[in-house]
């Protein structure tokens, strides 16, 4: 008599398809997640929730200025940087602009849906595109700056009056800088849908590769003034070019609206920590 031997299976092990929640313990579908996921969906929700004071700290203190920092150290290296390199700066300055814009639509969108959503996962979600930038125009196009504040649940001025005896005068004087300065961050924020920012953005997703002359394309030229960002398009089969102007006053104007948007950013963080448990 032969003993039957087992053979080592070939067919590999599927993949689990459910898991057991570590924090709630019940069971949830693993579709689309990675199998080694701890927390259901409600528990991660959770699991934000519990770090939105300390991220919206850090990001306040670190990232937001992080964008300004930057932006005025590259303008101030523009006086002694040759036309070539000042055209690269220039493009890094708009990117921060670009950055610092999204930054402050995604906050605002967090912020203001923070019933529906945790605030880290709007905000982390967030990206600039037409449709992103239409979302945050119909929020904002034609709202007062009292209502922009209420859609907050933000105090506005005349709250802000009416409760002055109650409030220390340190943290007063700071609420109202913070009440005038977010509506005016927001609204300058909102220019940013101008298309060829919006190109530029885009292009900046698929290339980084910049260009002070592109006369070597048939039928492409720029200023002397502007650079130009090349992105290969395959699906039209062409390569695009985006060009922006690099000149000083043109650059003074973006380094301007980021120290506005910033401020905005971090005045919107402050005065929501400082309002969240009232």
């Amino acid at each position: 008599m032969v003993d039957a031997q087992v053979q080592p299976s070939s067919v590999a092990a599927s993949p689990a398809t459910e898991a057991t929640c570590d924090d709630c313990g019940v069971s949830f579908d693993l579709h689309g997640l990675h199998e080694t996921t701890a927390l259901c969906a409600e528990c991660f929700a959770s699991y934000l929730d519990t770090l939105e004071v300390p991220f919206l700290e850090q990001y306040s203190r670190f990232g937001a200025k992080s964008r300004r920092t930057v932006a005025e150290a590259l303008f101030r290296a523009l006086v002694v940087a040759d036309p070539d390199d000042r055209k690269v700066m220039g493009m890094r300055i708009v990117e921060e602009y670009l950055s610092a814009a999204g930054e402050l639509m995604a906050l605002y969108l967090a912020l203001r849906n923070r019933g529906q959503n945790p605030v880290i996962r709007t905000f982390m979600d967030f990206e600039l595109s037409e449709s992103s930038v239409a979302v945050f125009r119909a929020l904002t196009d034609g709202r007062s700056q009292d209502q922009l504040l209420r859609d907050l649940g933000f105090p506005t001025l005349t709250d802000l009056e009416a409760a002055k005896p109650e409030i220390r005068k340190r943290d007063f004087k700071q609420m109202r800088a913070a009440i005038q300065a977010i509506p005016d961050g927001l609204e300058r924020v909102g220019r940013v849908e101008a298309r060829a920012l919006l190109q530029l953005h885009d292009g900046l997703k698929k290339s980084g590769t910049l260009a002070q002359r592109v006369d070597w394309i048939p039928e492409r030229g720029i200023q002397q003034h502007q650079v130009a960002l090349l992105v290969l398009e395959h699906r039209q089969r062409v390569l695009v070019t985006h060009a922006l102007s690099i000149d000083q006053p043109q650059l003074e104007v973006f380094v301007g609206a980021i120290d506005q948007i910033t401020r905005a950013a971090r005045d919107l963080i402050w005065l929501y920590l400082h309002t969240r448990d009232l």
